[in-house]
């Protein structure tokens, strides 16, 4: 499977949260590659999946954080968006907590449902706050 790749056509205009999403891609691919790595321990692939459902709730509550901040206009829709995704990633970590879930099979599901998801989440949401934001003062 290949990667997930940041370019700079994912880039929100915002260090920090291009930083984010960037680590973002990280972790996925992290849990992608051990997921299909059948040396890998299963407890491996349950911590990733685990590490992705966390540093993405983190990374959804600064740009919500932001929204509140400075009264984005757009954040209700925006927040909705966030809402989607983790309640998959939820159902996600419900199944690793099952014994008959092929977690290998999960934690690849999660990943790629988690990067795609963030490919179109970046352009076709994200970017909307950009202007706004940078407007705020925020670089």
């Amino acid at each position: 499977m290949e990667q997930f790749k940041w370019t700079t056509k994912y880039s929100v205009g915002i260090k920090s949260i291009d930083e984010q999403h960037q680590h973002f891609f990280k972790v996925a691919n992290l849990l992608v590659e051990t997921a299909l790595n059948d040396a890998a321990a299963k407890e491996e692939v349950i911590a990733l999946i685990g590490s992705l459902g966390d540093y993405a709730f983190y990374h959804l509550k600064t740009e919500e954080d932001y929204f509140d901040k400075f009264k984005y206009p757009d954040a209700a829709e925006h927040i909705a968006e966030h809402n989607k995704y983790r309640e998959q990633v939820k159902s996600y970590l419900d199944l690793i907590r099952d014994e008959k879930t092929d977690i290998r099979k999960i934690g690849k599901e999660a990943a790629i449902f988690s990067g795609n998801w963030l490919y179109h989440h970046i352009l076709l949401v994200d970017t909307k706050y950009t202007k706004f934001f940078i407007e705020k003062g925020l670089e």
